[in-house]
């Protein structure tokens, strides 16, 4: 369990890396007609999913609720602190929540308002949570190569890509 909150951990200190390295301009920036949205809207996608484990307390996670147009979108500094907070809540986790039966809603049809409720635990919605903030991490950092910005390839890199890539280069040295 310890390696799913390390790895969570990882994800969120390059998010934050990047956020960093970003103007207010970049962060801001729309790359339309690509995307129709901006690095801003993307990381407060993704921090509200955080915020849904936060009450796992309750034995409840609400994927659905979102919160758009708010601050975290419009300021990158309001984005930091947040990613922050996020960092230092899943810090202090233990073992023992992350074990804990939770009950997932979350929105599954595009044509009608229709979610489901299903079973999960906690350490597999952080697994997946990271996940997704990878995936918005590269989106992210496309829009800031957009925007004029050097980027770090390594930047939204998934974990099982980054073992392949590290795989490849052993077997070159090797050879």
């Amino acid at each position: 369990m310890k390696k799913i909150i390390e790895g969570s951990l990882e994800s969120l200190d390059q998010m934050i890396s990047f956020i960093q390295d970003l103007d207010e301009h970049a962060y801001l920036y729309i790359a339309t007609p690509w995307f129709m949205s901006s690095i801003g809207q993307h990381l407060r996608h993704s921090m509200d999913l955080f915020l849904a484990l936060q009450t796992f307390q309750e034995g409840f996670i609400d994927y659905d609720v979102r919160r758009r147009g708010c601050d975290l979108e419009k300021s990158r500094n309001v984005g930091l602190s947040e990613l922050k907070s996020v960092r230092a809540w899943l810090t202090n986790l233990t073992e023992g929540c992350l074990t804990q039966t939770i009950e997932v809603k979350t929105e599954v049809s595009l044509s009608t308002q229709s979610s489901v409720a299903l079973d999960s635990s906690l350490a597999r919605e952080l697994g997946f949570t990271s996940s997704h903030l990878v995936h918005h991490l590269a989106l992210m950092a496309v829009i800031a190569k957009m925007a004029g910005k050097e980027i770090d390839d390594s930047y939204g890199l998934a974990p099982a890509t980054a073992t392949y890539m590290r795989n490849e280069a052993e077997q070159l040295l090797e050879a």
